[in-house]
């Protein structure tokens, strides 16, 4: 990857995300949110994001993985996109992992307030027997035959009332089990509510060199903001006509 200004000296994006400074007040975790959309907005081509992808995004979403404590996910995104286990890190980010005294690998957490899921879903498969299970933040209505079916395999967490998980009470679940960094993968309504709900420390956009027409939903889902919420352009890198963007909200 190169910086944008023009310098063709290439850059590698394991030590370069690692050196980010991530830090919150020391109340929550950061929250890096990870989008990828085409150069007219959309998410998705076919209801999935790998259409948009490069061989350089999948390599920084797997360095961002890497860098993660958890990785946070819809429901609705875990099932378009047959969500799998966070996967070990490659040799460079592992060893920066390990130094930091971190798990192996960043655990899976999943916004669900119905619990409709698959127990026998590839996400509840873990790498190594000794890897905690996935956790599912839902709500204290949700049915109950769904959650005995997942008490199995996941571990579920009540996090709001009336059909409505709170995204506040995630994050601070999440912080009190050790997470410093998050990162959010959507989907869109998933990605709105931790915007409006102020949640967002860092976007980091790829904009990938295609149009792709259609309808499909914008990185955000969801009502007008009543603020829209401001950006500071931190970085820009490129790829192969991919643009990598590293925002810090303002």
């Amino acid at each position: 990857m190169f910086p944008s200004d023009g310098d063709r000296t290439e850059v590698d994006p394991a030590f370069l995300l690692h050196d980010d400074v991530r830090q919150t007040d020391g109340t929550r975790p950061w929250v890096l949110l990870n989008m990828i959309s085409s150069a007219d907005g959309a998410t998705a081509v076919d209801g999935v994001s790998g259409g948009l992808g490069g061989d350089a995004d999948r390599r920084l979403l797997g360095t961002l993985r890497g860098l993660a404590d958890v990785i946070l996910v819809g429901a609705g995104t875990v099932r378009a996109e047959n969500y799998r286990s966070p996967r070990t890190p490659d040799d460079r980010v592992g060893v920066l992992r390990a130094t930091s005294g971190r798990p192996p690998r960043p655990r899976l957490a999943v916004v669900s307030a119905s619990l409709s899921l698959d127990p026998t879903a590839a996400m509840f498969t873990p790498v190594d027997p000794g890897d905690p299970p996935p956790l599912i933040y839902t709500t204290a209505g949700a049915p109950t035959d769904n959650r005995r079916m997942l008490a199995g395999v996941a571990e579920v967490v009540g996090a709001g009332e009336g059909g409505h998980v709170d995204v506040r009470l995630v994050m601070a679940d999440l912080f009190r089990r050790g997470a410093g960094v998050v990162l959010a993968e959507g989907g869109p309504s998933l990605n709105h509510q931790l915007v409006d709900a102020g949640l967002v420390d860092e976007l980091n956009l790829t904009i990938s060199p295609l149009l792709a027409g259609g309808t499909a939903k914008r990185i955000l889902a969801g009502p007008a903001l009543k603020v829209p919420a401001g950006l500071r352009l931190d970085r820009v890198l490129t790829d192969d006509g991919f643009l990598f963007c590293r925002y810090l909200t303002a």
